[in-house]
């Protein structure tokens, strides 16, 4: 399944649908519809990976702004806008989403990746938790799209204090652990998956999407290899 095959099948599960973003097929209705209820959207390949190919889509007063990589344009009507998107829209499997205005830290967004693994009984755990901080000009924070990654300790320090933050953290690794069981029902070969889980200005939680093939790569960046040796030991199982 691709991203907006695995929302679907997610979205039939209570205990996690409520933080599952808004996400549709980009037909030209879809996004239009979609534009007039939120105040941003991003456009992503139905099954891309690593912040490749994504395009954000914002409403202002004048109209509408496209932003992909380090670029922007700007379009007055709906229109001229998707008469811009229709020439990858054409070629390529998109899938268009509900914009969720990121928590920043020094004034730039971040989200956050959760470690899931199998143990050796065969039990999702949760292994390894990674903040990733995106480059000032840049809409993504993939790490291969030059997102920093740091503890996600740091990147909270300025929204929450002491047992808050600490129970927050452990409030976002139960739910990567939780959305891997519910994936997990349609993925039941995959011993692994990455789940990235944004935090809103209000500090609501919601899953980006699921990666049934992580790379594990981003937590042998971190100085403290505790976690990344943590993460190579369950990959053995």
């Amino acid at each position: 399944m691709g991203k907006l095959g695995k929302h679907i099948f997610m979205q039939k599960y209570s205990n996690i649908n409520t933080v599952l973003p808004d996400t549709e097929a980009a037909t030209k209705s879809n996004i239009f519809n979609m534009i007039s209820k939120y105040d941003s959207l991003y456009l992503k390949p139905d099954e891309g990976t690593g912040g490749r190919g994504i395009y954000k889509i914002t409403k202002t007063e004048n109209g509408f702004v496209l932003r992909g990589g380090t670029t922007s344009r700007n379009y007055k009507t709906f229109d001229a806008l998707y008469s811009s998107l229709h020439k990858f829209l054409y070629k390529n499997k998109y899938v268009v989403q509900q914009g969720i205005d990121l928590l920043k830290h020094d004034g730039r967004s971040f989200d956050i990746r959760v470690m899931v693994q199998k143990n050796r009984n065969g039990q999702l755990q949760t292994t390894g938790i990674i903040g990733r901080l995106a480059k000032p000009s840049k809409i993504v924070t993939n790490f291969h799209s030059g997102g920093t990654p740091l503890k996600i300790d740091t990147l909270l320090k300025s929204h929450l204090r002491g047992a808050d933050r600490t129970n927050f953290i452990k409030k976002i690794k139960a739910l990567g652990r939780e959305a891997s069981i519910v994936l997990g029902e349609s993925y039941r070969r995959k011993k692994a998956f990455g789940v990235d889980i944004a935090i809103d200005s209000n500090m609501k939680p919601w899953i980006l999407e699921i990666n049934t093939g992580p790379d594990m790569s981003i937590f042998n960046s971190l100085k403290d290899k505790t976690m990344y040796r943590k993460i190579l030991r369950y990959s053995r199982f």
